[in-house]
């Protein structure tokens, strides 16, 4: 059994367009390192970006949906605003895929946290509150 060692880094900065460009390509190890690329360095329009995202969850590819997921809760981060009801709609249906469920739930939690800071800080203090094992 081999241990292969990663290092992390940021992609260099993308557009929708960069992103088109590499799966055209099929260059799926490209289109990823576009996709987090678009969705973190919040150049260009969001719109452009949510709807490249959104019509990803639908790509063939399993990582390139997946990653799809997380980017729109980066995007969330990044520009602080959505087209909520079409993302959240979004990421529910995708949910029902096994590959995509955790980073969907992921991405509703980035979308609840950073479009309504409040109420999810109230969330959680009532969570907090409900289960008293952690108080410790």
């Amino acid at each position: 059994m081999s241990h292969e060692h990663r290092t992390f880094y940021n992609p260099p900065p993308a557009t929708p367009a960069d992103v088109e460009v590499a799966l055209g390509n099929q260059d799926v190890s490209g289109a990823l390192n576009a996709m987090v690329g678009c969705a973190l360095y919040g150049h260009g329009d969001w719109q452009e970006a949510q709807d490249l995202y959104l019509g990803l969850l639908d790509h063939a590819d399993r990582q390139v949906q997946s990653l799809a997921a997380t980017c729109l809760g980066h995007l969330a981060r990044v520009y602080g605003r959505l087209d909520e009801d079409r993302v959240v709609a979004a990421l529910r249906k995708a949910r029902s895929l096994p590959h995509v469920r955790g980073t969907a739930e992921d991405a509703l939690e980035d979308i609840k946290y950073y479009l309504h800071p409040r109420r999810a800080r109230w969330l959680w203090r009532i969570r907090r509150l409900v289960r008293p094992w952690t108080w410790f």
